[in-house]
This record gives structure tokens, C-alpha cells and sequence, in this order.
């Protein structure tokens, strides 16, 4: 069996290659510019270039799923077009099965991210399941981490936001069990982690982890749009970056919070701790 996760190096796309691969399945990642882990097949797929997404299937290359990932930004909606062609391609080639990541706030009724991708998927009653994480605990490697270790500090401006922060690896391990399991009855599931974190508490833990004092600081949005536009490896503008501030307004009164405990949930294993005792390498400060 071979599947095709889309997305390149994305974080939970090479997750769940890593659990396909431990399973003895095959697995080829569609990647951009080819740039891939050693020991994985890569195959060109843009999601910008409507001219590659018959490159998976040349040589009659057949796969049994297809794990759909979407880039990060203000141009999710467009490339939601090229991502229902690639679908339409996919289904041509003999495609069985989608698992489509999409996120806890995505409303598949609505205009953001990848809405229209998951609608699509119902729509033409394909075999699919769409995955919707709350906030990866491995952002804090993108958004946080050069704060932690230039000042031990934690810049947010959610004081009150209760998050049942996921791993990565937890994402990886659900979305490979969607693309193995015989049959699909539930097709979309909230994804959250064990555990209601706060960032103070996250600060905390990441003192006792680090052995130095990290400190949640709120600053105003404005600083934290700063902060996301800054850091090159996220490559958002300011306007994306103020959206996921306001978006961040609905997390503080509790919008994450909520989703905890109600049904048609799946919940990860590993806690905000746990986690942090894996990359605790990360964090350490700037010399």
C-alpha cells in the first residue's frame, strides 16, 4: 500500500509519514522543491502551480490515500480551488481515500482555511475524514522560542486562554490510524491534547523543565503581530498575523476551552511537559 501526504516538510505531514513508514506501508511526499527527509520518495506538487498536480500520478503511480495539508496563510481560500482540482485528479487515479488536516476554528460551513476543501469532500460523498487540532504544542518551536531563549519570556496577550495544547506527534499518529482504518463511520473529529494548558502554566512547566525562570508576559497585540511578523520561518504578513491575533481574542474568552469534553473528540497522549522534555534542546538560551 502507498499513500501520498501533500504539504512537503509540513510538521504534521511528516509525522504521519513516519507512523505510515513504521507500519510498513509506503509512502511518497508531494513536496514543492523536493526537499524531503532521506529514506522518502518525493514527488513535485505546488499547491500554487495547477500545472504539477497530475505529477503524483505519472507512471501510474496508484495510492490508496491521500493526507491533504494546505499551506499556512491569506491564500488558503484560493488555493482551495487547486486543492478540490487535486482532488478531482486524485479521484480520477484510483484515490479511495482524503484526510484532510483543518483546524479546530475552521467552520466547514464558512470562508477560511480550508472550508471549502472539506465541503467539497462531503459534498461528492468521498470515503474522507477531516482532522480539526486545536493549537500544535510544536508551534511554540515557531512563535515562542526565540523569546524563551533571548529572555526567558513567554509574549502573548491572552491572559485568561485555557488550550488543550496538541503534539504534533499526536496529529501525525490520528491522521495515519484515518488512512488505515477499513472503514470511516465518523468522518470529522475535534483533535485536542490531555490536558487544559494556560501560558502561565506553560511557563511554569518550561521552568521546571529548562531549570531557569520563563515568565508569561502580556504585551499588547500589536507587539505580538511584531513578534509573528518577524520571524522569517513563519513567512506570514501582517495582515494574516493580525488575523490569528483577533482569532486569538475567541481563544481568551474560552472558544478552545469549550471544546473540551464534548463528543466526536479525539484525544492525544502526550502532555504539554512531556512534550517540552522533548525539545527542551529548543529552548536553550542564546549565545
Amino acid at each position: 500500500m502507498t499513500f501520498l501526504i501533500t504539504g512537503g516538510r509540513s510538521q504534521t505531514g511528516l509525522a504521519t509519514a513516519r507512523y505510515l513508514k513504521d507500519a510498513g506501508k509506503n509512502v511518497v511526499i508531494g513536496s514543492r522543491n523536493g526537499l524531503v527527509p532521506d529514506g522518502y520518495d518525493s514527488v513535485k506538487l505546488d499547491w500554487d502551480d495547477p500545472s504539477t498536480l497530475e505529477a503524483p500520478f505519472a507512471n501510474g503511480q496508484i495510492y490508496q490515500g491521500v493526507y491533504l495539508v494546505s499551506p499556512l496563510g491569506l491564500g488558503v481560500v484560493d488555493i482551495c480551488k487547486n486543492i478540490i482540482a487535486f482532488i478531482d485528479v486524485a479521484v480520477k487515479h484510483g484515490v479511495s481515500r482524503f484526510v484532510l488536516l483543518s483546524g479546530s476554528m475552521v467552520d466547514k460551513a464558512g470562508e477560511y482555511g480550508v472550508a471549502k476543501v472539506h465541503q467539497y469532500l462531503e459534498e461528492k460523498k468521498l470515503d474522507h475524514f477531516a482532522l480539526q487540532p486545536t493549537m500544535f504544542m510544536d508551534n511554540f518551536l515557531l512563535t515562542y522560542a526565540k523569546g524563551i531563549r533571548e529572555k526567558d519570556v513567554i509574549e502573548t496577550d491572552t491572559p485568561n486562554a485555557k488550550i488543550p495544547m496538541i503534539s504534533v506527534k499526536d496529529i501525525g499518529r490520528f491522521a495515519a490510524e484515518a488512512l488505515l482504518k477499513d472503514e470511516i463511520n465518523i468522518t470529522e473529529m475535534k483533535v485536542l491534547g490531555p490536558e487544559l494548558v494556560t501560558f502561565d502554566q506553560a511557563a511554569e512547566i518550561l521552568t521546571r523543565v529548562l531549570g531557569r525562570k520563563i515568565t508569561h508576559q502580556l504585551v499588547p497585540p500589536e507587539k505580538v503581530v511584531e513578534n509573528y511578523v518577524s520571524i522569517p520561518k513563519l513567512g506570514w504578513s501582517k495582515e494574516f498575523a493580525q488575523f490569528v491575533v483577533m482569532a486569538g481574542g475567541a481563544v481568551d474568552a474560552g472558544s478552545e476551552e469549550r471544546l473540551f469534553g464534548l463528543p466526536n473528540t479525539l484525544f492525544g497522549e502526550e502532555t504539554f511537559e512531556q512534550w517540552a522534555e522533548r525539545f527542551k534542546s529548543s529552548f536553550a538560551p542564546s549565545t
